[in-house]
């Protein structure tokens, strides 16, 4: 009990320092853990036990949110940005393991290590920016579950990764077997799990108990721990079954989540010079491989410049599942504590750049340096007095309707490669790129519109449009909340408070005063000829 107070003390401070320091949680629980060893160290059984149960539940909670389903218009790019990228960093991980000095079986683990990004992180950041439902949004989250789901299902064949392919045969047959028992458990089992969810204690006991039945046909099987525990989780992912399990198992998962990082750090303890040196490698090959190979695969499968970028700066770090990955190589004798430390500071590390790294700042900057800048694309073709939509989802697809059935042109400013395609089917122009790039706008041709509605995510994100236009067209921003209304109203824009509101208001408004504009004008022109 003592070793456990002393983790959840631990941990406690571990979250206090990341939330007054804004950064990510699992450094600085590492770091808290660090502390601990130095301080208090709590006996080695008590840590690995702590250890596997936060394993097993981490990567249980990472099955469940992988439903293909989610991924909606983005599957296709998140599966090729995806599995491009994880075979392309994977490769020069293992490239920089070997010439670092680490024996084949440890490169392959490394490797594996380095190929995926942090789920834990890159939501929390999309959350907290209110980008997740953006383009490169749905694409880092698609991503980030197909990434997942290939390091789980591949550490069993680590060590055919370094060289005996004769020992990838029998953990294929069992990794086999295990999938088909999760297929039985989702088809059949599964469903029953929504006649129960208004009985919190059974559900939460079914969830654990399919759980740890998983897990233990995993040993049996001689597979690792972390297999049994992700195809479980894959087993109740069908939605809205993963929905109430979560729900439910949440504030188990959140606890064993700290404590499981804050024990980690402590069975790390302090790095040697030599680990500190071996981990600065790897994560600057993290760090420059990944927004690089992101942003050339994300403009391939259609995104504009800048959501590519900020989709690469996003991912540019190691995942948690590294640190499992690593476990389960300790666990199975394939891998030394000293590369263990290696992995979890590159981890570590590359988690406390990101928020740093994936600013606007940084993404803005990054931007005006790309290629696509030095040759400019020709404006769309539109004679002016056509209404420009910022941003197409389900307020703007209503808006595009209503002006197409009254006969009046309308382009569209969108960055997600699936809406454009879409419009262009039905013969509306459109610019791809970001609201917030003067190019984008001036080939949209906002300064010769008649009106510009913007119904994007962030309405700060219109500042450059606002600024652009300067009060010469008439900008309509969706908001949220009184607070962005007042900062769209000094900035010269005209808020809409609700999407609801959003289509009503507009054709109003354009009605009673955009097109009666014209008619005002030409009455003052005849009126002030007009001998007294």
């Amino acid at each position: 009990m003592e070793d456990l107070a002393l983790l959840l003390a631990a941990a406690a401070a571990g979250h206090a320092l990341a939330h007054r320091s804004r950064l990510p949680a699992v450094p600085c629980l590492l770091v808290a853990g660090v502390a601990l060893s130095l301080i208090r160290p709590p006996s080695r059984t008590a840590l690995e036990e702590t250890l596997a149960l936060g394993v097993a539940l981490l990567v249980f909670i990472a099955g469940l949110e992988l439903d293909i389903r989610r991924l909606g218009a983005q599957r296709r790019a998140a599966l090729r940005v995806g599995i491009l990228q994880f075979a392309a960093v994977g490769t020069c991980g293992l490239a920089a393991a070997s010439l670092l000095g680490f024996g084949p079986a440890e490169a392959a683990y490394v490797a594996l290590a380095l190929a995926a990004s942090s789920t834990l992180v890159c939501v929390r950041l999309l959350q907290r920016r209110q980008q997740l439902f953006e383009p490169f949004g749905r694409l880092v989250i698609g991503v980030l579950l197909l990434q997942d789901a290939l390091v789980v299902l591949l550490v069993p064949f680590a060590p055919a990764l370094g060289g005996a392919w004769t020992d990838a045969t029998a953990p294929a047959a069992a990794v086999a077997a295990l999938g088909l028992a999760g297929l039985g458990v989702r088809r059949w089992l599964a469903p029953l799990f929504l006649r129960v969810a208004d009985e919190e204690e059974l559900l939460v006991l079914g969830a654990l108990a399919v759980l740890f039945a998983f897990m233990g046909a995993g040993a049996a099987l001689r597979l690792p721990l972390v297999v049994g525990a992700f195809v479980a989780g894959v087993s109740l992912s069908p939605f809205p079954v993963e929905e109430v399990v979560r729900v439910e198992l949440s504030p188990i998962g959140d606890f064993f989540t700290a404590v499981f990082f804050v024990a980690l750090g402590a069975v790390i303890g302090v790095p040697t010079p030599d680990e500190a040196l071996r981990a600065g490698a790897l994560a600057i090959v993290v760090l420059l491989a990944t927004p690089l190979l992101v942003t050339v695969l994300a403009e391939r499968s259609g995104f504009s410049a800048r959501s590519a970028i900020e989709a690469g700066l996003m991912l540019s770090q190691a995942s948690e599942i590294s640190l499992v990955v690593g476990l389960s190589g300790v666990w199975a004798g394939r891998l030394s504590d000293s590369t263990f430390t290696v992995l979890a500071m590159v981890t570590g590390g590359t988690m406390l750049v990101t928020p740093f790294l994936a600013s606007d700042r940084v993404a803005r900057g990054l931007t005006r340096l790309h290629p696509a800048r030095w040759m400019r694309p020709p404006a769309v073709a539109a004679a002016g007095g056509h209404v420009v939509l910022i941003g197409c989802g389900s307020t703007g697809s209503r808006l595009v309707d209503l002006l197409l059935t009254q006969g009046r042109e309308a382009l569209v400013v969108d960055e997600d490669p699936a809406v454009l395609a879409a419009l262009r089917e039905t013969g509306v122009a459109a610019v791809r790129g970001d609201a917030s790039d003067p190019a984008v706008l001036s080939r949209a041709g906002v300064d010769r519109a008649s009106v510009i509605v913007s119904t994007v995510h962030r309405p700060r994100r219109n500042e450059a449009l606002l600024r652009e236009v300067g009060g010469r067209v008439p900008v309509l921003v969706r908001v949220f909340d009184e607070e962005e209304a007042r900062w769209v109203e000094a900035r010269g824009g005209r808020p809409i408070v609700t999407s609801e509101a959003a289509a009503a208001a507009f054709l109003a408004w354009y009605e009673g005063t955009v097109r009666a504009l014209p008619r005002a004008r030409e009455d003052e022109r005849g009126g002030s000829g007009t001998p007294g």
